[in-house]
């Protein structure tokens, strides 16, 4: 069955602080907070730009040996330049981010709404020159792109079909690879601020939970993570979301598995 590594998009919020770190934790803080209870995170940070060596370095070294990052790709790849003429901008990103060494996970090209089937020629291209040493989720987000043909080319690639709740995109449900990769999203309109869960997910969440089972016994890795304007509160939905897969609990703060990590069974 499938190891399970289960998350939040991102972890710098100050207003968690409170109703996930502890009271008066200052931002210097916040990564080792988070680690404490989760074992993965998805990196928003990295769509924004490639980051420094240094602060991948300060990810990696302050951080536990058994946790996992993943990583947005920048947006001047995904959305600047729809894929085409990237490569130097890819080089420069993946040469920061594997400096997480064992601890990065699969790097996560999410596309924007505005890219059709009829730029599969570029996407085709991009993924001919992706390396093979690191392992790659694609979120689409137009549904010109929901056939086979689609799946069959990251078959080929050996690259994840990222499953998304989104209000503007079906729940595809489509294993490509060795992994699963799955987002919960929401619609940033609906929530103001996010500190405390706003929209109860729960009915949605245990949807998820079923079709989770089952991609489970078909793949070697599950990645989920949830973002903020999904309910409110992301810390929340990850904890309903390990309830609600019957995942084990830690005994305590600081033991050696943290419950964003299991394995399902």
């Amino acid at each position: 069955m499938a190891q399970v590594f289960l998350g939040t998009q991102g972890w710098s919020y100050k207003d968690w602080v409170g109703s996930f770190y502890p009271p008066k934790t200052q931002p210097s803080d916040y990564l080792a907070q988070y680690t404490r209870e989760f074992g993965a995170v998805e990196l928003d940070s990295t769509f924004y730009g490639t980051p420094l060596p240094s602060r991948v370095d300060g990810w990696r070294d302050n951080t536990p040996d058994d946790f996992v990052f993943t990583a947005k790709m920048p947006r001047t790849i995904t959305h600047d330049r729809h894929l085409i003429d990237s490569r130097d901008e890819l080089e420069e990103f993946l040469g920061a981010v594997t400096r997480l060494r064992s601890k990065l996970g699969p790097v996560l090209i999410q596309m924007p709404p505005s890219f059709k089937i009829d730029e599969r020629p570029a996407l085709e291209n991009f993924l001919s020159i992706l390396p093979t040493s690191v392992r790659f989720a694609l979120e689409l987000r137009h549904r010109s792109w929901l056939n086979e043909a689609t799946f069959d080319l990251l078959r080929a690639h050996e690259i994840a079909w990222t499953m998304v709740d989104l209000s503007f995109m079906p729940r595809q449900v489509a294993l490509t690879t060795d992994f699963a990769y799955v987002r919960w999203l929401g619609k940033r309109s609906d929530i103001q601020r996010v500190n405390a869960v706003q929209i109860d997910r729960t009915d949605d969440l245990e949807k998820w939970a079923q079709t989770l089972q089952t991609v489970s016994t078909k793949v070697e890795r599950l990645y989920g993570f949830v973002n903020n304007h999904y309910s409110g509160h992301s810390p929340s939905d990850v904890r309903n979301l390990r309830r609600l897969l019957c995942l084990p609990e830690t005994e305590a703060a600081g033991a050696t598995t943290p419950v964003s990590q299991g394995v399902l069974l």
